[in-house]
């Protein structure tokens, strides 16, 4: 039975509501206003889900990224069902932001009629822009969708000014360039045509050009060029002589293995002033495979040393609470890559562990508590703190009273609160809460929808 995808094409979200982003609770700065901006660029960043992408508008990404569930390089994402689409699509309109939609798998012929259906939908509820790859979905884009504006993924390997000038004359408006390039390549380019230019900025790289891989199709049947990719180049490696089956010698002085594949994550915070005065109209996160701790902190760290960078060609310090965010989320040891080669610590960019690293985790995000279960149950062995306001959480990490939480807020502060006290949403006390599961805490300051709650892994 097929799907009337124009039943969603008007619809502002799953519940009909229009404050998908508004804080209930909170009185302080307004978490989703427009970022009032001609001269600095688009942050872009990644929308895994309905909920991350909500996630990253809050606190302040100008634009998200996101897939629907077929045809783009994340299909292992949640991703968004066509109501999602048009729900975030008509939340970004009415919020002053812009939501971008990934078509961007290499298609094969058994795509193409999916293809035309998904284009005719995404024009149906006006989505900001198409991101694609290949030039025969841009050949259908320009047919079924002429009105909305495409951009070039960084899997089409644009490297110079020449290809720039020829995927303009096919009508993209804006280019992700491809990530080997480095800032000197990127300034040539950028002096030689007016098209919208993106580079990434932060997050995991792939070992193949621009993300074009075979090694997870070779060893594993799952295509990373349609969204597949089991990631091989993260696996150990050790090497075998033919002869000697059994035997395996580590390529590297590694007692873990050699990671001769390895990537490190890709992180320029430091050095925005240099790219803000080039004149590039959007910085990329990458990351929608990743949580909503990460989206929250990364987005808020760039966010703020964007705001507060007065794009002087100098070396960028940002404030000492960015790099907390960027050091609080999971992640690979930072470098600058091909952007700025000479200042890596490990000129080949590969680290030689798969470890990640970081300082918190994800312990839970505030939800809206069901109206008919503000008020505690009149139980007589039950005794709600009459003075306390109510938080409810949803927990993703284990927590236990005397543990300490903090609540991310988009302006930069970190509100820490000492749990003494946690109940089920219907009242009832507990000792320990569990992943999956909601409760309700005093929390002694003001908190709102969708807000990311951490907790230290340092103990």
């Amino acid at each position: 039975m097929s799907i009337d995808r124009r039943k969603h094409a008007q619809c502002p979200s799953p519940a009909g509501r229009t404050d998908l982003l508004i804080g209930r609770r909170w009185n302080g700065v307004n978490a989703y206003q427009t970022h009032a901006s001609g001269s600095k660029p688009e942050l872009l960043a990644p929308g895994g889900s309905y909920e991350k992408a909500r996630i990253a508008f809050l606190y302040g990404a100008d634009a998200v990224y996101t897939g629907g569930k077929k045809l783009n390089l994340r299909v292992q994402a949640k991703n968004l069902d066509d109501e999602h689409l048009a729900a975030l699509t008509f939340l970004a309109r009415s919020s002053g932001k812009k939501l971008y939609v990934t078509l961007n798998s290499l298609m094969r012929a058994k795509d193409l009629e999916l293809l035309k259906t998904t284009l005719e939908y995404l024009t149906q509820i006006e989505v900001s822009g198409i991101i694609l790859s290949d030039p025969g979905a841009l050949l259908l884009a320009r047919e079924i969708s002429p009105g909305i504006p495409v951009h070039l993924s960084t899997q089409a390997s644009t490297t110079n000014h020449l290809a720039v000038r020829f995927w303009e004359e096919q009508g993209v408006r804006r280019i992700n360039l491809a990530r080997e390039l480095s800032f000197n390549e990127i300034e040539a380019i950028r002096t030689r045509t007016s098209l919208e230019l993106e580079v990434f900025v932060h997050g995991a790289m792939c070992v193949s050009y621009s993300g074009r891989c075979l090694l997870s199709s070779a060893m594993t049947g799952r295509s990373a060029n349609a969204g597949y990719c089991a990631q091989p180049c993260r696996w150990t490696y050790r090497l075998v002589e033919e002869k000697r089956p059994g035997e395996y010698f580590p390529i590297g002085e590694d007692a873990q293995g050699s990671y001769i594949l390895n990537s490190r994550d890709l992180c320029l915070i430091e050095d925005l002033p240099q790219l803000l005065e080039l004149g590039v109209d959007a910085f990329k996160i990458e990351g929608r495979m990743k949580g909503a701790h990460y989206v929250a902190s990364v987005v808020r760290a760039y966010r703020r040393a964007m705001d507060s960078s007065s794009g002087q060609r100098a070396a960028c310090s940002p404030d000492p609470s960015c790099w907390a965010d960027l050091l609080a989320v999971s992640h690979r040891p930072y470098t600058k890559a091909f952007t700025f080669p000479g200042c890596s610590p490990r000129p080949p960019d590969v680290d030689r562990s798969t470890s990640r690293v970081q300082t918190h985790t994800l312990a839970g995000i505030v939800r809206t508590l069901p109206e008919l279960l503000w008020e505690p149950i009149q139980d007589p062995s039950h005794k709600p703190t009459l003075e306390a306001d109510w938080t409810c959480l949803e927990v993703r990490s284990p927590l236990h009273l005397g543990s300490t939480l903090q609540f991310l807020f988009p302006d930069g502060r970190n509100l820490e609160h000492l749990v003494t006290s946690m109940e089920s949403i219907t009242g009832q006390s507990v000792d320990v809460a569990h992943p999956n599961t909601w409760i309700r805490i005093p929390a002694p300051f003001p908190t709102f929808p969708l807000q990311v709650v951490r907790l230290s892994t340092c103990l």
